[in-house]
């Protein structure tokens, strides 16, 4: 069994960075020959723009090719600063996450039931482009969850030291780790994907995830760990 979805984030990326590049050639020949046709304000914006969509081209190629495999050990999510992998067992379902009010958000989530289990398949450098780039989906949480400040200030902190299972969590790993809890109590899942990041719904996503982890256990016989802190 293996199950690759190609990242939508990286589909246009040559076309726009080789369209751009050609644009902006256009435009210094345009600027020797004629340079009074605009003001040098003008001139400034154009190049300005051109190059920011140099730069978004080239952000697209460097997008994994596959952004998410279902393979026999589990889910894979690769980002171009590493992977992570979620063993089967590691989890107990995937859906996708909403809001109080029933608002649903842009992005597929697990139920992590062996923080353990992930944590060891999760490389620094990825966990730290995590936090940040999902530290909005912790502060939407909040926002519409705990409207009248009822929840603790400390979940915008995430601590570097933490014991799970007798295992000692230290740095970014332990703050990842705390970053899981404080979605879990307020999203009801540990760990999320963009739902860019698939060529398909997230719904159908969620039951192809589903129904893989039902045939993995179904397979080995062996229920989920409950090892969450």
């Amino acid at each position: 069994m293996r199950y690759l979805y190609r990242s939508r984030s990286a589909q246009g990326g040559g076309a726009l960075m080789l369209s751009s590049a050609i644009v902006l050639i256009l435009l210094v020949l345009l600027l020797a020959i004629s340079p009074d046709l605009t003001s040098m304000q003008g001139w400034v914006l154009l190049f300005l723009l051109l190059l920011l969509a140099i730069f978004v081209g080239y952000s697209k190629i460097t997008e994994p090719y596959y952004a998410v495999e279902l393979n026999p050990q589990g889910i894979c999510y690769h980002h171009r600063r590493g992977s992570w992998l979620l063993p089967w067992q590691a989890f107990s379902y995937a859906s996708v996450p909403q809001l109080a009010g029933g608002d649903e958000l842009d992005y597929v989530s697990f139920k992590v039931t062996n923080y353990p289990g992930f944590l060891q398949h999760l490389p620094l450098r990825l966990a730290v482009k995590l936090l940040t780039e999902q530290r909005h989906l912790l502060i939407v949480a909040l926002r519409r969850n705990c409207p009248d400040g009822t929840c603790p200030s400390e979940m915008l902190l995430e601590s570097s030291d933490l014991h799970i299972d007798n295992i000692r969590y230290h740095g970014v790993l332990a703050m990842f780790a705390h970053r899981m809890r404080h979605l879990s109590g307020l999203l009801g899942a540990e760990l999320f994907i963009p739902a860019n990041s698939l060529a398909i719904t997230p719904a159908e996503f969620c039951r192809m995830v589903n129904q893989s982890r039902l045939n993995y256990v179904s397979s080995c016989d062996v229920p989920s760990t409950d090892l969450t802190p």
